[in-house]
């Protein structure tokens, strides 16, 4: 209990709670990335595109810790261009999943949506539309937290 306390203590200075959500941020990233291989094993073997948010993430997992641990020294601007490919990834991975055809996803999934719970919709196949788009949130996210305050110098050090 005590360490929880000296953690919320420590998170109130900015650089601490700054890295504190990077952290959880990647933590985030590591069980979409869990989520994704288990989702994805049926296509990995046949489709080059199943690989682009694995890859991504597997690179995350690499440059995440490097990155913090050089967070003064030009880690937190490294981490801001990785956390910009992420938009970029989850959009490809939503055209993808929606078989090119994104506005006519949307409205299956709304369909579904506003249908009466507990009713299975037939003509309703192949992979979740929306999901990829978890992706672009957290990229953003990161995006979000790596640029605060990037003029006040502290990256100067």
């Amino acid at each position: 209990m005590n360490i929880v306390r000296a953690i919320l203590r420590k998170s109130r200075e900015p650089l601490v709670a700054g890295k504190l959500l990077i952290f959880l941020l990647l933590a985030g990233l590591a069980l979409l990335f869990i989520e994704v291989r288990f989702e994805h094993q049926a296509v990995l073997g046949r489709r080059w595109q199943a690989w682009l948010p694995l890859g991504y993430c597997a690179f995350l997992f690499l440059m995440g810790p490097v990155s913090l641990a050089l967070w003064n020294r030009g880690g937190r601007r490294l981490l801001l261009i990785c956390f910009s490919v992420a938009p970029l990834i989850g959009t490809l991975g939503f055209w993808f999943h929606s078989k090119g055809d994104p506005w006519r996803s949307v409205c299956t999934v709304m369909k579904v949506v506003c249908m009466q719970p507990g009713r299975i919709p037939l003509g309703v196949d192949g992979p979740p539309a929306l999901a990829p788009l978890a992706l672009v949130g957290l990229g953003l996210m990161g995006v979000v937290i790596c640029s605060a305050n990037l003029g006040n110098g502290a990256d100067a050090k």
